[in-house]
């Protein structure tokens, strides 16, 4: 037996009553490793390297004597996640602690199914400058737990025709929707109208649901429709966007997945009044126009001046003369003749043309 291992001993000896025993734990030197849980790792598009930091504490539990602790760990990461910071060697006082953080990486995007086991484990290899391993063991203590990935969501939609929509009142409109759970975990992926009560208020109605819905496997892709009957009681042409967004019910927090499709919606022909009509006429189709009003006009004031002096001159005829002859047609012909010759000289009253207007 070395002199070295012999020293060593005849120090445990002196050491060994004065310290208390207490449990099945070595009494006289030994380590003591705690851990905090680790967070779950985000691996969001938004991040730019996804990480987790793990905060350990290494004790030495001896009464007396520095140890020399050494820090090993079993993985499982693989390709995708990576631990770091769980490996060296540390020296620490009795009774006195070192804190270690270990660094947890791994890559973005990746599911949420993923996670990986781990362990660390602290070794007293040193005691009093005395190796452990013969006669005197080693001590050790470990933590073992798993690193999670957080779940995150992602909508994505996607509209082929992008184009103004050019419909008339009253019409039904199709908007075909393409989206995509582009997520880390099955989701439901929501597609809804933004300005939805806007449009309402403008008269849109929707045939069927107002919003789709679809339960999607990671990068799994939905094809829906949505239809609604554009307002039909409109005065003039009137132009709307259709402001349609996306969402992820695993994470309402993401970003949403926006598109706009505007709509120029054409005032039906057959609802336009009177005046939007009179309003589209040219400047000389109105002369025109108001010129054949006004010959027609005169015209029927012309016949109305007429058939009055003809009723004039038969009453007083029939005033004048005793007996009712009946004329020959040759006479009736002359009396016209007369009648016009005589429109030159015809004076009016105010009075009577005021009756006439009044008859029309």
């Amino acid at each position: 037996m070395s002199s070295r291992v012999v020293k060593a001993l005849i120090m445990v000896a002196f050491i060994l009553p004065l310290v208390p025993f207490s449990g099945a734990q070595n009494p006289i030197y030994g380590v003591q490793l705690t851990c905090d849980t680790p967070e779950e790792m985000d691996v969001s598009p938004d991040v730019d390297n996804p990480s987790v930091d793990m905060l350990c504490l290494i004790e030495n539990t001896a009464q007396v004597g520095e140890a020399v602790i050494e820090v090993t760990n079993e993985w499982s990461g693989g390709s995708t996640a990576e631990m770091i910071g769980a490996s060296g060697e540390y020296t620490v006082a009795a009774g006195e602690s070192e804190e270690l953080t270990v660094t947890f990486t791994g890559t973005k995007k990746q599911s949420s199914t993923n996670s990986y086991d781990f362990e660390i484990i602290a070794t007293v290899t040193q005691w009093l400058n005395l190796p452990m391993n013969e006669p005197l063991p080693q001590e050790n203590d470990s933590y073992q737990d798993t690193l999670e990935i957080a779940t995150y969501g992602q909508a994505d939609l996607d509209i082929k025709d992008l184009s103004t929509r050019k419909i008339t009142a009253g019409e039904e409109l199709t908007i075909n929707l393409e989206f995509t759970n582009k997520g880390n975990q099955k989701d439901i992926i929501r597609v809804e109208l933004s300005n939805l009560n806007d449009l309402k208020q403008q008269g849109f109605s929707f045939v069927g649901s107002e919003f789709v819905a679809e339960d999607l496997e990671v990068d799994a892709i939905a094809r829906r429709d949505i239809k609604m009957v554009v307002p039909s009681d409109i005065d003039d042409n009137l132009n709307v966007d259709l402001m349609f967004k996306a969402s992820s019910t695993n994470d309402p927090s993401s970003d949403l997945s926006e598109i706009n499709i505007p709509v120029a919606i054409e005032a039906d022909s057959s609802s336009v009044s009177l005046t939007d009509g009179i309003s589209e006429v040219g400047e000389s189709e109105m002369l025109l126009y108001g010129s054949i009003i006004g010959g027609v006009i005169l015209l029927f004031l012309l016949i109305g001046l007429i058939t009055r002096s003809v009723k004039k001159k038969n009453k007083a005829k029939i005033e004048n003369n005793d007996a009712i002859e009946i004329d020959s047609k040759e006479d009736e012909v002359d009396e016209l003749d007369d009648l016009l010759k005589d429109i030159d000289d015809l004076s009016i009253e105010g009075d009577e043309f005021e009756d006439l207007l009044s008859e029309f």
